[in-house]
């Protein structure tokens, strides 16, 4: 049996219920939306972190613009301060994070067409898949269930390959959360170096609550991986 046959035989056992490879132009379209997007937050975070100056802060409170009633003026001041720096850091580093996710998606899609037109064989590459349902899940979030959507995307687009749809949307989801991850480690990393009085507590309190929006980010979009299948499965019968 020659290759050639072979490969014709592999192509017919795999290529009927798989998704084909997005079009070039949207591969360079989400691309250059991600790689445009994290150089906004990249110098919009170096803009916010420089917008942390101690005098400035410091006028804020003696005039009476920022106050509190459980911290003290020292303490006041310094937490405003960090907080500032803290989230500026933080856009900065979801900004740069962005970036790395827009080249690696353009890269993934690439290798992922050169085997489609080498052989036919539809290979969607779980990680790409996953970046396109997280950016949906993040443009639309003012949407309720917006993870039920970026999952339903990322799981339409696996259907049929090796990759689980429902783990894609849940991937989708971690990959969702990253940038609000990101600046709440920033923040709190940058209050608990300062005389801010942040206790244990608080601080386990802050993670806690993380923890569960992150859980529901995955199992939203995990859910919405296992319906983007049904749905399209059914529309083609």
């Amino acid at each position: 049996m020659s290759l050639v046959t072979i490969d014709e035989e592999t192509v017919e056992q795999h290529g009927g219920g798989q998704a084909k490879p997005l079009s070039r132009t949207l591969d360079w379209s989400i691309s250059l939306f991600l790689v445009l997007s994290g150089s906004v937050f990249v110098a919009g975070g170096f803009l916010i972190s420089g917008f942390a100056d101690l005098n400035r802060i410091t006028s804020w409170v003696a005039t009476g613009r920022i106050t509190s009633s459980d911290m003290s003026d020292p303490e006041l001041i310094n937490a405003v301060y960090a907080f500032i720096w803290g989230g500026g850091i933080g856009v900065a580093v979801t900004g740069a994070l962005l970036v790395a996710a827009g080249v690696a998606f353009f890269a993934l899609q690439t290798r992922a067409r050169r085997r489609y037109d080498a052989t036919g064989i539809a290979s969607p590459s779980v990680i790409g898949n996953a970046i396109v349902g997280a950016m949906v899940t993040i443009v639309a979030s003012f949407v309720p269930f917006s993870p039920v959507l970026g999952g339903a995307v990322s799981g339409s687009l696996q259907r049929g390959s090796d990759g689980s749809p429902v783990r894609v949307g849940g991937i989708a989801g971690l990959f969702a959360t990253l940038p609000v991850v990101t600046v709440f480690v920033a923040i709190t990393w940058s209050l608990l170096g300062s005389a801010t009085g942040l206790t244990t507590i608080v601080v386990a309190s802050l993670v806690i609550s993380l923890v569960v929006s992150v859980a529901y980010m995955i199992g939203l979009s995990a859910l919405g991986g296992y319906l983007g299948v049904e749905l399209t499965e059914s529309r083609s019968q």
